[in-house]
């Protein structure tokens, strides 16, 4: 790295630092669910049964008795990912020090990974609000934009999810337009303590949070959820900080975190998003070499959602792929594990469609050069 830093004859002491925030998507989760030690978590919920009319005789006064089934929703932590770098002994010295590890180490925390950790966290829950047609697409003006917050509180009161404690993430476009509205202003209420953490108000026993568009799905205006519906298990969060190792004189960091986000099936009603566009879930798709020209392609969870399949593409530019939009020129993808020929292309994009149609419902993408 010291070849291609600018070393200059002084360096001001003193760091002129980006702006960075803790996460914000730590409000929207729960720690119901232990995932030490293990990779997958088997989470059940128990059905109900339907009223029916009491007979006042025959053998089944009370309906005809079935078995009390029980469903299994299986969670698989996927997302594992690293980073590295060196700071070189060299570099450090003549930049009079400010190139400290520790600093860079807690500046790479803060501006690359908590900022992943909250756009796959919003964007898996705003998915999983698509899905479930939990979703408004209302242009958002100052004279509407209260109301439209309103409505999605009610959306989610008729679904029986608990008033207290509910969380909306908003645009601060979305936030401007809520405070322009005499009625939010009126009714709102925020401490100094929820201002520091970006919340604006509560309303109702719900805060709502300012949050910065590139963590938002594109679009977004407001993400309302409530931390009973969503855990995120953060289950390695490993950096290390490695002195003069083998061949380098100066410093090599390394980090990496095993994360993943998941929707509970019995309470994904408790998410409601609003946008100018529905969300695609994203696919965790990985790629392994396997030759000249091949990879072998790997999905987790392995099997696609029931009623649709996987799609493949290859190519050097970014695939378009919107909601319920139809796909076109993609090659079916057999299971996880499949072999693919790359033919040179830099780019291989994963399509989770309906069997029939062919719609778009999940998306991933990698780089294969």
């Amino acid at each position: 790295m010291s070849e291609t830093m600018n070393l200059a004859s002084k360096y001001a002491k003193r760091v002129d630092e980006r702006f960075t925030r803790e996460s914000q998507a730590l409000l929207a989760l729960n720690n119901d669910y232990n995932f030490t030690g293990v990779r997958t978590v088997n989470v059940y919920s128990i059905p109900t049964v339907a009223m029916t009319d009491y007979a006042r005789s025959g053998d089944h006064r009370y309906g005809t008795p079935n078995d009390l089934t029980r469903n299994i929703q299986t969670l698989t932590v996927a997302k594992d990912r690293a980073f590295t770098f060196i700071i070189d002994r060299g570099d450090r010295v003549q930049s009079q020090m400010v190139m400290d590890a520790g600093k860079a180490l807690a500046r790479q925390l803060k501006e690359v990974w908590v900022p992943e950790f909250d756009t796959y966290v919003f964007r898996k829950l705003a998915a999983e609000a698509t899905a479930r047609g939990n979703i408004g697409t209302e242009t958002v003006t100052k004279s509407n934009a209260y109301e439209l917050f309103l409505n999605a509180m009610e959306h989610l009161g008729n679904k029986n999810v608990p008033d207290k404690g509910r969380v909306a993430f908003c645009s601060y476009r979305f936030a401007n337009y809520l405070k322009q509205d005499p009625a939010f202003m009126k009714y709102g209420d925020s401490s100094q303590e929820m201002v520091i953490k970006g919340v604006i108000g509560e309303v109702d026993g719900c805060k709502i949070v300012k949050v910065p568009s590139g963590h938002l799905p594109s679009g977004c205006a407001f993400l309302l959820t409530h931390p009973l519906a969503a855990t995120a298990p953060r289950q390695l969060e490993e950096y290390k900080t490695h002195v003069d190792p083998p061949g380098l004189s100066g410093f090599l960091v390394e980090g990496r975190v095993v994360y993943d986000c998941f929707v509970l099936g019995e309470k994904a009603d408790a998410i409601y998003y609003h946008g100018n566009q529905p969300v695609l879930r994203q696919l965790n798709v990985t790629v392994a070499k396997t030759g000249d020209g091949e990879v072998t392609v790997l999905l987790n969870p392995g099997t696609p959602e029931d009623g649709c399949t996987w799609m493949y593409k290859l190519s050097d530019t970014a695939e378009t792929v919107t909601y319920d939009g139809a796909i076109s020129g993609y090659t079916a993808l057999t299971a996880s594990g499949a072999v693919v020929e790359t033919g040179g292309k830099k780019l291989l994009t994963v399509v989770e469609c309906t069997t029939e149609g062919s719609k778009a419902k999940a998306v991933g993408v990698v780089k294969l050069q």
